[in-house]
């Protein structure tokens, strides 16, 4: 099992708060692809944001 680099949880901590404080959206999954070692977050009311954070903690496009 792997688990998010520093970087990772620094940018992950960061969105987390965006999306639940200022656009105020559910976070329904937080979960770290294994092939990639992205950290992937799904979140919306109707589960329609997706957001991958690679290994550096840069938010992937």
């Amino acid at each position: 099992m792997r688990e998010p680099t520093a970087a990772q949880l620094r940018s992950l901590y960061r969105h987390c708060y965006q999306l639940t404080e200022i656009f105020r959206q559910p976070i329904h999954m937080i979960r770290i692809d294994e092939r990639t070692g992205n950290l992937f977050i799904l979140a919306g009311e109707e589960e329609s944001i997706e957001l991958e954070i690679d290994p550096e903690g840069e938010l992937l496009p």
